[in-house]
């Protein structure tokens, strides 16, 4: 039985740096309940709350930023239901932001720095459709969605000194090709296993599912409530694929482990089960016209918080409070500092990395383990040339070179000999339509030298861009997690990276930190439709 290209083209189809991926489902497949309107209450605590509650984000990434906008839909909820004055139970949301735009891991470059060239994602650089806020983001902010422009003349992967499959333009050819090399049964059983981590996975946006469940109190209790917890990540993708999915060693060395290096910098022995799953889900793949960071900004502004970007949080300071936990925040822009407390924080940027105070960690009921990121090297530049050079994998002028190359380290751990220099490369279409000018995106460990790219594209780059940051967490097997409140009133939203990191998931840390914190206020629940919309944006149109 022959299998589609198609589904081996969506398999390889590249998400680089933290993409979220959550692969298609349709329409037709989504059975979410439907609520007719229920007449919901708010707490007594809700009902006479004295003064409007002030919270404090620290970060404006993607879980930063969903947790202001979620934060406010919930008020504007609760406040329409007590029949009060907008403003009356939440007051100031304030957003610092250590760097100078929003987005955190999401941001964008334009080649030679020229508004009018496409924008290039440096960070995460593509969603896909069933990734449920990403999208509802797009259509509420209208926004437009295009195509990522990777991999149209085919993939490649490399293994350090031979290209181990390659495809082109002919369907059909790379069918029998892959047919003979992978077998059909690895390409199936593997598509089988991701769809029911999916189906656990999609729970998280059925309001029947969220309201029974309610507000949880660990990343342990929400993964494995969605049956996505140990039994994932306490073994590798490794074990997990050739023990339990039942792929064969070349398709889980090459296509599998190929797409692990691309998303999580890590190869398949390296990564845990849950890691490896996300990395195969794959399917309709887009991004935002110039830039998915506008999806974050467009909920800050939703929230209407204040916002200080180029601010670097120094320290957080807990007060005695008989009543509610208090918080002051100190900040490196003495003007921002005063002694008006916030009743939450929501720390939205991986604890032990950021340059604040360590002081606060003494009242820790939990302590926040460390959590090792990924250094990754990201080089972007502009070519004339359509595609690599074959010169550079010491092959003939005339051989055929697939302008997107991802890797695995299979052969490197047979032989013991060194792994492939780079991640991945890929070639995304030109920078201008009609310029003969394409932009090139490469990942790797470590610096890649100008040599290197010389000898890539044989030419001098027409613009150049280098970046090294961590840019996700190593997905080592794991069953215990950061706390999600170390403290009371502080949340603690990078708890949830040791699970799985992308976009999305990112999305819905802050959706469910507001959502602990907007019960223990409002006694305000998950999956509450009215009127076809919910704060959590479970039930909107």
């Amino acid at each position: 039985m022959f299998f589609s290209i198609l589904f081996l083209l969506s398999i390889f189809l590249l998400q680089p740096f933290h993409s979220s991926a959550i692969p298609f489902v349709s329409k037709q497949e989504d059975n979410f309940a439907i609520y007719h309107s229920i007449n919901y209450t708010v707490s007594n605590d809700g009902k006479v709350q004295s003064r409007p509650k002030r919270v404090a984000i620290v970060g404006a990434g993607a879980s930063g930023s969903a947790a202001a906008f979620f934060l406010k839909r919930a008020a504007r909820t609760v406040e329409a239901r007590l029949g009060v004055e907008e403003g009356s139970r939440l007051g100031e949301i304030v957003v610092f932001e250590k760097e100078g735009y929003v987005g955190g891991r999401t941001t964008t470059i334009h080649p030679h720095s020229d508004p009018r060239l496409r924008a290039q994602e440096l960070g995460g650089s593509i969603f896909v459709e069933s990734n449920r806020n990403m999208m509802k983001g797009v259509e509420y902010f209208n926004l437009t969605l295009i195509n990522p422009d990777m991999a149209e003349s085919g993939i490649g992967i490399w293994d350090g000194e031979k290209f181990l499959f390659k495809t082109s333009a002919s369907s059909w050819i790379d069918s029998a090709k892959a047919l003979w090399r992978y077998g059909p049964l690895s390409p199936y059983r593997t598509k089988s296993a991701v769809a029911k981590l999916v189906s656990n996975f999609l729970k998280l946006y059925d309001p029947s599912y969220l309201s029974q469940r309610g507000p949880v109190g660990s990343i342990s209790d929400l993964a494995e409530d969605l049956g996505l917890g140990n039994e994932y990540t306490t073994r590798t993708g490794e074990d997990w694929a050739k023990n339990v999915v039942g792929v064969n060693q070349k398709w889980l060395g090459e296509i599998w482990e190929g797409s692990t290096r691309v998303n999580y910098a890590s190869d398949m022995d390296h990564i845990h089960a849950l890691g490896a799953g996300v990395s195969m889900a794959t399917g309709g793949a887009s991004q935002v016209e110039g830039g998915n960071w506008q999806i974050f900004t467009g909920m800050l502004d939703d929230s209407k918080a204040k916002v200080h970007l180029g601010t670097e949080v120094s320290e957080i300071i807990p007060l005695d409070s008989k009543n509610s936990p208090q918080f002051i925040v100190r900040s490196n822009k003495t003007q921002l500092n005063d002694d008006e407390p916030f009743d939450a924080v929501f720390f939205a940027a991986p604890w032990h990395s950021s340059p604040i105070s360590k002081k606060l960690a003494a009242n820790f009921v939990s302590p926040i383990p460390h959590q090792p990121y990924v250094r990754l090297h990201v080089t972007y530049f502009t070519t004339t040339q359509p595609h690599p050079l074959p010169s550079f994998f010491g092959l003939s002028e005339d051989s055929y070179i697939p302008n997107a190359i991802l890797t695995s380290g299979l052969t490197s751990r047979i032989q013991s000999i060194p792994p492939p220099r780079f991640q991945s490369i890929s070639w995304h279409g030109e920078v201008l339509p009609g310029s003969g000018e394409y932009a090139v995106k490469i990942f790797s460990l470590t610096r890649l030298s100008d040599r290197f790219i010389h000898k890539l594209i044989g030419e001098e780059p027409g613009w150049l861009v280098r970046k090294e940051w961590d840019s996700y967490p190593k997905l080592k097997t794991t069953s215990s997690y950061a706390p999600v409140e170390p403290i009371k009133g502080l949340h603690y939203l990078a708890a949830q990276e040791a699970w799985i990191s992308t976009m999305e998931t990112q999305t819905v840390s802050g959706r469910e930190a507001v959502a602990r914190l907007v019960n223990e206020w409002w006694g305000l629940g998950l999956g509450e439709c009215e009127n076809g919309d919910s704060w959590d944006w479970t039930c909107s149109n």
